[in-house]
């Protein structure tokens, strides 16, 4: 049996029992057989075009639904409040504090993290890997040390960069400050891409 016929039958299955339908209110409302129906979601019929378009206009559905990829739950990430997880990095003594907004299992070259800079005398370590970094100041204000450059970045202001440029963040005005963060690893998109 082809993939795209155990598609179908599964998703007229899938979506009629969502609907709360029965086989014999879909055989009423298109006008073909119960049996008909269950033929098709046990993959035995594979239907015509006209009949499938009459079983989506029932449940409500693009025809087009029967044919889409779904969505890999490797695919997305949810992290719920009291679900955080603070991530501590190596070399990182005092200061930062991270916490892993998402860590998509099919993207992992991709690290996203809501970072809080402490108001705290920090030392000027600073740090140097690889990838692309961007940055955007939720809250409070930065001084981000980037090479030799030091930039103020205050509320609602981003920075983007190369993570190899040595770099670390301190608070300005002494306030605590959050900084929304995406770290893409090229190292590993790379390795993503050659596997495909």
């Amino acid at each position: 049996m082809e993939d795209i016929e155990i598609k179908i039958g599964e998703r007229v299955r899938k979506i009629r029992n969502e609907r709360g339908l029965t086989l014999q209110d879909v055989a009423n409302f298109t006008g073909f057989s119960k049996a008909l129906i269950s033929q098709i979601e046990n993959n035995i019929v594979m239907p015509p075009i006209n009949t499938l378009g009459k079983i989506a206009k029932v449940l409500n559905v693009k025809m087009t639904y029967f044919f889409e990829e779904e969505v890999n739950q490797n695919d997305f990430f949810i992290v719920r409040s009291e679900e955080k997880k603070f991530i501590y990095r190596e070399g990182v003594k005092h200061g930062y504090m991270y916490e892993e907004l998402a860590k998509i299992k099919s993207f992992d070259y991709m690290d996203w993290l809501l970072v809080t800079v402490k108001p705290e005398k920090m030392d000027e370590k600073l740090f140097s890997h690889e990838g692309f970094e961007y940055m955007y100041v939720v809250q409070g204000g930065i001084k981000m040390k980037l090479g030799s450059e030091d930039i103020d970045l205050n509320e609602g202001d981003s920075i983007a960069f190369n993570s190899k440029i040595p770099h670390a963040a301190v608070t300005l005005d002494n306030r605590t400050a959050l900084i929304l963060n995406a770290h893409l690893k090229i190292e590993k998109l790379t390795e993503a891409i050659k596997n495909g």
